[in-house]
């Protein structure tokens, strides 16, 4: 049985917004111990810090006060960062035989925007009909995409000409199907590490589901996806919509995601067109 001793040093780090610590006076460093296999220690000081906090948030207090997409955002980036894993992207996909959507199909990703129709496009060619796994499959399995589709200056994991992506299937009550991706630069995750992120997955994401999804089905726009719908449709991009309604910018493309998807649109342009033909926007 191997055991652990913990040694906790108070230090002074710079604040942070991702982390919620309020003042830079009384966090932690721990260094860890392995009795039996010599130490392991973290050294690498704020970065040390930020990733120790981050791999933790999923499994403390904020799961149960999560409420909108930046709560969510920052949940699924942190069991992505927990397991090494760089990026992610939570897409929703119910007829194997159609291609994905990017603005109607993503849901929450930490993936520059300018790289969702790259990343769609990766996804619906990829060999041995991968969109079929996602449907066939109820357990993680592992996947090659041809990651040259994507921008080299993206987050790890999309640089490689080719390389293994994790896909992580979720199921909702609604019986649509939903998927977890996740890439990087790391080993892919043996049976009971792919078990553990299969659980903290779905963890994540029931509750995604509860507060946001359910939401999203309704027919009818929100006020604020009608908002942003109208700044869309004044010709703003996602960055300035968020300036302009003190959002962050994944949650608007997040609310142009759900308001595409409500309006059966394929893309911002085809949305515009019904929203102008609904009497949404004038």
């Amino acid at each position: 049985m191997i055991q652990f001793y913990l040694t906790v040093h108070m230090i002074e780090i710079p604040s942070s917004r991702d982390t919620d610590i309020a003042s830079n006076r009384g966090a932690i460093r721990i260094e860890l111990e392995i009795l039996d296999g010599g130490a392991l220690k973290d050294e690498t000081g704020q970065n040390g810090m930020q990733q120790l906090l981050d791999v933790s948030l999923h499994e403390g207090p904020e799961m149960e006060r999560a409420i909108n997409r930046t709560d969510f955002f920052r949940l699924f980036k942190s069991v992505t960062r927990a397991y090494g894993f760089d990026l992610f992207l939570v897409f929703r996909h119910t007829q194997h035989h159609q291609g994905l959507r990017a603005h109607s199909d993503f849901l929450l990703t930490n993936l520059p925007e300018s790289q969702h129709a790259a990343a769609a496009l990766a996804m619906t060619s990829a060999p041995g009909d991968l969109l079929q796994l996602i449907h066939r499959l109820s357990t993680p399995f592992f996947h090659k995409l041809q990651a040259n589709f994507f921008d080299r200056r993206g987050p790890a994991g999309w640089g490689k000409e080719s390389r293994d992506f994790m896909f992580v299937p979720l199921y909702a009550p609604d019986g649509k199907r939903y998927c977890l991706l996740l890439g990087g630069e790391r080993a892919l995750p043996l049976k009971r590490e792919t078990a553990e992120i299969l659980l903290d997955s779905l963890r994540v994401f029931n509750k995604y589901y509860d507060k946001i999804i359910t939401s999203e089905t309704s027919p009818t726009l929100t006020a604020r996806e009608t908002e942003v719908v109208r700044w869309t449709s004044e010709g703003k991009t996602s960055a300035e919509i968020a300036i302009i309604l003190g959002l962050s910018e994944h949650t608007v493309i997040s609310h142009i995601t759900a308001s595409a998807r409500k309006l059966n649109a394929v893309n911002r342009t085809h949305m515009i067109a019904i929203a102008i033909k609904k009497g949404i926007v004038s």
